[in-house]
């Protein structure tokens, strides 16, 4: 039992759909943009060492003339009293005011002394001798000076400084992240675009607005309810026996019904009858595997006068819409086969009315109306089905469509729940 059930489309949601494709297509070639940004990253990640680079050698000029300044002040207060307390503070106060060094040593006759501008963080003690810690952020050969004071003789003075500016180094990583930043967005951004470019022949269900056929056919009774309901779903309707032989290999002559096409994408092969079932029967096992789906989709052109002139054309246009030549099959006469892997029956119906509308408005001197062009579909829609079974569907929906010019496009519908029934109930009556 078949019902109608007509499903307006919005020819904006189909356009919409194909922007992204067309979109892509107009960006400068993928391997160029990757090319390019990974000049970004490397330029950006070589100009950062240099500035780092560049930034210590600045520091340690700077550490060694403010290194000097202390060793002035340093022998001006010891000559008016070492180690006076305005000796410490002179030396505390040139130190605190320094913008690199972190540690001073004196070393004199009467003993070892040590200032440092945080305290226990740049000089350790062993015994009464210090020394400088080795750790990062720290010169590694601290400057030594020897000072002059009247006073006392064999005095040295030494210090240590930090080799990075680290309010510097954050400003420059900031402005590297935000360059590789960029360059990451725009590697995206291209990924993106061009994932829809690949998938944009079909589309998944949550893009899935309507049919964009004018009229939808399909049913929603299980694939047992057809015309000859005591008959096993394997005999309903005999096919004819495959040929022998495959789908044509590459550089085969073009099938009969395509030599009169005119140049273009109709003058490729597409494969003959005779490899329909054995390749569908191969997605079938294969989506059973991976729990997929698999629709088989049959076009057929109505036998009018310009049938022939129009048969390679609609070729031409299957070849280009789909993108599945190995998929796509000649099915005698003005008819073509399709396999849509991974493709579910709703998603079938929408690609069958974006391909049916295409062809009503690039070639209107040939289908003035749509009943010019029939489809109809099936799916595996999670039933263990065979090859057999699939395009008999597929062609009792292509009936359905002929019988009712105003719906072209028909879908056969099936329950997997009672089709698994129906399977036991003949297997059982069989033994």
């Amino acid at each position: 039992m078949w019902k109608n059930h007509a499903a307006s489309s919005s020819i904006n949601s189909s356009i919409n759909r194909s922007r992204p494709k067309a979109w892509a297509n107009l960006l400068i070639p993928p391997h160029i943009i990757a090319w390019v940004c990974i000049g970004i990253y490397i330029a950006a990640v070589g100009f950062a060492g240099f500035r780092m680079y560049t930034g210590i050698r600045e520091r340690r000029t700077l550490a060694e003339t403010e290194f000097f300044g202390l060793a002035d002040v340093s022998a001006s207060a010891g000559s008016q009293g070492f180690m006076s307390e305005l000796f410490k503070a002179s030396v505390l106060d040139a130190l605190s005011s320094s913008k690199t060094l972190q540690g001073v040593i004196l070393v004199a006759p009467i003993g070892n002394y040590a200032f440092e501008r945080l305290k226990g963080e740049t000089v350790n003690w062993t015994g009464d001798v210090p020394h400088f810690k080795q750790q990062f952020g720290l010169s590694k050969e601290p400057f030594k000076e020897g000072l002059s004071i009247n006073t006392m003789r064999n005095v040295y003075l030494s210090a240590v400084y930090s080799t990075l500016d680290y309010a510097q180094c954050i400003t420059i990583l900031k402005h590297t992240l935000f360059v590789i930043g960029a360059a990451f967005g725009i590697a995206c951004l291209t990924l993106l675009l061009q994932f829809f470019q690949v998938q944009s022949p079909y589309p998944p269900p949550s893009v899935q607005s309507s049919y964009p056929s004018e009229s939808v056919q399909h049913s929603k009774n299980p694939a047992p309810d057809t015309d000859t309901p005591g008959e096993t779903p394997e005999k309903s309707t005999p096919l004819p026996p495959p040929a022998k032989g495959g789908p044509k290999t590459k550089g085969a002559a073009p099938s009969p019904s395509a030599k009169g096409a005119v140049q273009g994408l109709g003058e490729k092969r597409i494969g003959e009858e005779s490899a329909i079932r054995d390749r569908l029967a191969s997605e079938l096992h294969r989506s059973a595997f991976f729990e997929q789906d698999v629709v088989c989709m049959i076009i057929e052109l109505e036998d009018t006068v310009h049938a022939k002139n129009l048969y390679p054309l609609i070729i031409d246009e299957v070849i280009r819409f789909f993108m599945l030549p190995d998929q796509i099959f000649e099915k005698g006469t003005n008819r073509i086969a399709l396999i849509l892997s991974e493709v579910n029956l709703d998603q079938g119906l929408a690609k069958s009315g974006e391909f049916h509308k295409l062809v009503l408005g690039k070639y209107p001197q040939f289908t003035r109306n749509q009943a010019n062009l029939y489809i109809g579909l099936s799916s595996r829609a999670g039933r263990f089905i065979n090859a057999e079974r699939l395009i008999l569907e597929a062609n009792q929906a292509l009936e359905k469509a002929r019988e009712d010019a105003s719906a072209p496009i028909v879908a056969f519908r099936s329950d997997p729940e009672k089709y698994r029934a129906f399977i036991a109930a003949q297997n059982t009556k069989q033994s």
